[in-house]
């Protein structure tokens, strides 16, 4: 785990230096595949973990989860088409659920579960926060297009500070009452101190691409396969990318279609994110799962 957090180190670091020698066009370009190739993956296995959760139920369950999987991605496309400034808040607000989960994924006393939904998802805000708040130029437009407004009132500044003091506040509670939340404390500061230098100096499309391949995916990828195969290694990680390839083609060869066919960037992000938010809806829910499952079985 260190020998990955190391690497996973070096590779930002680097990828922030790489970009003072590319275009920011090719960032776009490089940022897209990256996503393509191992951020999209990373969700790619939401069935086979489902089924994994419900594993000795009836084999009629597989057709019901696969049925529940498309109609939530569906209802996500329809809410994103007919009322997209709906759609796109809650996106974003699962999306920073997502992924403070993903970082605090620890357990707490159930007396403190209430609490810890709100921090994890304040947490998750806050990272995406600051990542707008670097571009908040570029991140209008790509609101505007989606919402089909003319003009948005939206303070992203002010949005993310709510969001830190309320990371501030929250922990102050856990860490009250959580050995466990205090331990973690310094690591995920020193990650939020982190994704701050990426957004920085990264663009939108590059410093996203760094922070959701190396920081999301990557752990993620590592706690599936631990979920599914009992351990991580090389012949676990080949299962894995074996499993997800039908799923992953369909989503990238969607993505290279198109970027190919729209002419229009802000369009393209637009549509991008749209399509990311309708695969997110259902990943959230197995995820959440997944570790609620993996906890029980650590407690026996």
């Amino acid at each position: 785990m260190e020998t990955s957090l190391h690497l996973r180190i070096l590779l930002t670091f680097f990828m922030l230096w790489l970009a003072n020698f590319i275009s920011v066009e090719n960032q776009q370009l490089f940022g897209f595949v990256g996503i393509a190739l191992l951020g999209i993956v990373h969700g790619a296995n939401d069935l086979t973990i489902g089924q994994q959760i419900n594993e000795g139920i009836s084999k009629t369950w597989d057709l019901k989860l696969l049925m529940q999987y498309i109609a939530i991605v569906l209802l996500g496309m329809i809410v994103f088409t007919l009322l997209p400034t709906i759609g796109l808040l809650l996106f974003i607000l699962i999306s920073g659920y997502h992924f403070g989960n993903q970082h605090w994924t620890m357990e707490v006393p159930s007396s403190l579960k209430g609490i810890w939904i709100l921090f994890q998802g304040s947490y998750g805000l806050l990272v995406l926060g600051i990542l707008f708040c670097f571009h908040e130029k570029e991140v209008h437009a790509i609101i505007q297009t989606i919402t089909r407004q003319i003009d948005t009132d939206l303070s992203i500044q002010k949005i993310t500070l709510l969001f830190g003091v309320m990371v501030l506040l929250l922990g102050a509670l856990l860490a009250k009452q959580s050995d466990v939340f205090r331990i973690s404390i310094g690591r995920n500061l020193f990650y939020l101190g982190v994704f701050t230098i990426i957004f920085y100096h990264a663009g939108l499309i590059w410093g996203f691409s760094m922070y959701f391949v190396l920081w999301h995916s990557v752990p993620s990828i590592q706690e599936q396969i631990r979920f599914l195969y009992g351990k991580e290694n090389v012949r676990a990680w080949w299962h894995y990318f074996k499993s997800s390839a039908l799923y992953w083609s369909l989503a990238v060869g969607t993505m290279v279609i198109a970027y190919w066919a729209i002419a229009n960037d802000t369009v393209f992000k637009a549509l991008f994110f749209s399509l990311m938010a309708a695969i997110t809806f259902p990943h959230t829910i197995i995820i959440a799962q997944m570790k609620r499952t993996m906890q029980k079985k650590s407690r026996t």
